[in-house]
């Protein structure tokens, strides 16, 4: 009996979504259905332009795997397409690692989860790499929903970007952090908001405002473990 599937990194629908010929009723016999994985690695290659050992690298899963999903993804589609048949994209996420959104509908609001870190619980820790806590927002539709606080865990070079990115956080408000940090974070697709100052929640305000803008500034003591003190 083969053990459990090694999690694959996709970026999440919105919802399962179904394309069928025009003027054709929804049929299961006549429909093919394609994986978020198989998906996701179409989307990295064929519409991204990534090469294979790039897509494995942001899939975290071997080379041989993508091309096999590839193999397969792309059968599908053209099964689909030569044989008028619908085309069923899952959003099953049993053996997913979700990061981010594919945004396919443009029009669609984000459901975000936005971070800052803190001590105190009312303002914004100059530094990520300290904090006692990490504030994460619940945001959809532009509103904030739900605030929960996360105890941030020990402190050690890279462990706060897999921490934030298995808690499917989207964005990270900060004062600073130095660049190989900011390359950490952009590896689980957090993006990364420099020059916070003062409360919470003013800075999360500006932000869903539109106002708060990151300096795009490193700090400049990376060899100090990617400046988190």
């Amino acid at each position: 009996m083969k053990g459990p599937y090694k999690k694959r990194y996709c970026r999440r629908l919105d919802r399962g979504k179904i394309f069928h010929p025009l003027g054709m009723q929804l049929n299961e016999d006549a429909s093919v259905r394609i994986s978020l994985d198989e998906f996701e690695a179409m989307r990295l290659c064929d519409y991204e332009g990534k090469n294979q050992t790039e897509a494995s690298r942001e899939m975290k899963v071997s080379r041989a795997t993508i091309q096999r999903l590839l193999r397969t993804g792309r059968k599908k589609m053209t099964d689909a397409l030569l044989n008028y048949k619908a085309i069923i994209l899952e959003n099953e996420t049993a053996n997913i690692q979700l990061k981010g959104e594919n945004n396919m509908n443009k029009e669609a609001q984000k459901t975000l989860k936005i971070a800052l870190p803190t001590t105190d619980k009312v303002q914004v820790d100059e530094h990520f790499g300290h904090c006692r806590f990490f504030a994460v927002h619940h945001v959809e539709n532009n509103e904030i929903i739900e605030q929960t606080f996360l105890v941030a865990p020990p402190h050690a070079p890279g462990v706060l970007p897999k921490f934030l990115g298995e808690h499917q956080v989207d964005v990270i408000i900060t004062g600073g952090m130095g660049q190989m940090a900011i390359n950490l974070f952009k590896e689980q697709n957090i993006e990364v908001i420099l020059g916070a100052r003062g409360s919470i929640e003013e800075n999360l305000k500006e932000y869903l405002g539109g106002d708060l803008v990151s300096t795009g500034e490193a700090c400049k003591h990376d060899h100090d473990h990617d400046h988190q003190h």
